[in-house]
């Protein structure tokens, strides 16, 4: 969980070892679109910050197959970060 503009809470899921910049960041659920909507819509906030995704009983992943086809695209909002970043598909998108 991060704090952005002051007033949205965003749900990142680390990804990777400790020290490693590798998560994911949840931009939309269903018809949500945008990620302060998605974590206000499930009333997820600040007390969610460091959850342990497979022990929590309030939040957790399922490990199960897609159930859709996912589209890869580039990142948006990063033109500061210059290229090659800027075109990573790294955007994911059903």
């Amino acid at each position: 969980m991060y704090l952005i503009y002051g007033m949205h809470w965003m749900l990142n899921i680390v990804t990777g070892e400790e020290g490693n910049p590798e998560a994911l960041l949840i931009r939309g659920i269903g018809e949500i679109e945008g990620p302060g909507r998605v974590t206000k819509h499930l009333s997820i906030g600040r007390d969610f910050y460091g959850e342990d995704l497979g022990n929590s009983s309030r939040i957790w992943l399922e490990d199960r197959p897609a159930i859709v086809d996912f589209i890869t695209g580039p990142r948006v909002g990063i033109n500061y970060a210059g290229e090659p970043w800027i075109s990573m598909p790294w955007r994911f998108r059903c």
